[in-house]
């Protein structure tokens, strides 16, 4: 399934940010074009490209939130913030190399407008940053949590590439999704809680509510694949089917409906736009929707009872909303 990609705009929840969380969102986006600024000549325009092409940066908001719930010195919790964007644009990158993507959030991908080697050593340097930054803030736990999750989001691609057009089992799906989308989720919590001096019982709390909040963002991702409007998460519709990702709600519609329908769609490496168009059909035919929105409603559910666990605060209540808004798609 494709990294997801969330756009810019989201209107009144961003409006309902606890107020210090504003400016420091403003000193991320600095941070990150000075990485690209550090950049070697050849690799600086691409890496400023991928690095303020957009999106609304949840994860090093997801970071900052979590870590403002305690008392983190803020210089190091920036430093993190910049770290873990740094870190999920470099998958992009790589996960644009191996899937051979033109476009991305509306706009030419690095592999496309720079080649496959100025793009793989984009990607590779931009790990280095992530990696510079966690040695400068100095913590081993976050230097061991950014690795973990580096190791799986690894893992996670290499298992979607050999799985494309295989039928996948749901737990299958979800240990994949576990790594790959939902790692990067965690490990922000995760190094937030830490810098903010959280007990180890709230870290846990932190984590467990990132992950939930990953599986169900991918899953919404997924549904938004189907049924979503094209380049609302940077990819047209069908995109996961043509690709031959099998998602979710594939899954669900295999079992459930025209299997070979669908199974044609998955197995084609340039479906027609009708044979595509009859594929997403028959997922719709199923079920297999409802599914996985009452799948991610339990996702959500989860993470509501982790976040219950930590102390009330206006970043606690920002979290319980991103959560309650990700099942609608507004984050």
């Amino acid at each position: 399934m494709s990294e997801v990609s969330e756009p810019r705009e989201s209107g009144g929840l961003l409006a309902a940010l606890p107020e210090w969380t504003s400016d420091a969102l403003e000193e991320v986006e600095a941070g990150l074009v000075g990485v690209a600024e550090r950049a070697p000549e050849r690799l600086r325009g691409p890496a400023m490209e991928a690095l303020t092409s957009g999106g609304k940066r949840l994860r090093p908001l997801l970071l900052l939130l979590a870590g403002g719930m305690g008392a983190p010195d803020r210089g190091r919790l920036l430093e993190a913030a910049v770290a873990i964007e740094v870190l999920h644009t470099a998958t992009l990158i790589h996960d644009d190399i191996v899937d051979r993507a033109e476009m991305r959030r509306g706009v030419p991908t690095a592999v496309a407008k720079y080649g496959r080697p100025v793009a793989v050593a984009t990607g590779d340097y931009l790990f280095a940053e992530t990696f510079r930054a966690l040695a400068g803030i100095g913590d081993p736990r976050l230097i061991r949590s950014f690795a973990e999750a580096s190791e799986g989001l690894a893992s996670g691609e290499l298992t979607q590439y050999r799985a494309n057009g295989v039928v996948v089992d749901v737990e299958a799906y979800l240990e994949h999704i576990k790594l790959k989308t939902a790692g990067l989720f965690k490990v922000a919590c995760v190094a937030g809680g830490t810098l903010g001096g959280m007990t180890i019982r709230q870290v846990d709390a932190l984590a467990n509510y990132g992950q939930a909040l990953g599986i169900a963002f991918q899953m919404s991702d997924d549904i938004m694949d189907l049924v979503g409007k094209p380049g609302l998460m940077g990819k047209g519709i069908g995109t996961d089917l043509v690709e031959g990702t099998v998602t979710l709600p594939v899954i669900f519609a295999l079992k459930d409906g025209d299997a070979e329908t669908i199974r044609r769609v998955l197995e084609d490496r340039n479906p027609s736009a009708e044979a595509l168009e009859a594929g997403i059909e028959a997922v719709l035919a199923t079920d297999a929707i409802k599914k996985t929105e009452a799948w991610a409603d339990r996702e959500i559910g989860s993470a509501l009872r982790d976040l219950a666990l930590l102390p009330a605060s206006s970043e606690r209540e920002f979290l319980r909303m991103v959560a309650r808004e990700v099942v609608g798609r507004e984050v």
